[in-house]
């Protein structure tokens, strides 16, 4: 019974610096998705685009949903290197 106690700890224990971990990489990709913007030419099109991804990808940080806040800011990475690259 301890070796279960121990094991269900150490999950935990795991899972929760997991997710702080994820959470603090949101605001490093929000500032490199910035630098990007001001470093690269894009459309207006595009810029708007991203910013706006970008923007949603920092709301849902916000709001604790770092799954969805790292695929916003994964797609808006996404689209200004691909918009970087033509």
């Amino acid at each position: 019974m301890s070796r279960l106690k121990t094991m269900c700890f150490t999950a935990l224990l795991a899972s929760t610096l997991s997710a702080t971990a994820l959470a603090g990489h949101c605001p490093m990709d929000g500032k490199a998705i910035e630098n990007g913007l001001a470093n690269i030419k894009v459309s207006d099109e595009v810029r708007t685009q991203v910013m706006q991804l970008h923007d949603e990808g920092m709301a849902a940080h916000k709001a604790g949903d770092h799954r969805g806040a790292e695929k916003k800011l994964a797609e808006a990475m996404r689209m200004l290197l691909n918009a970087s690259s033509m």
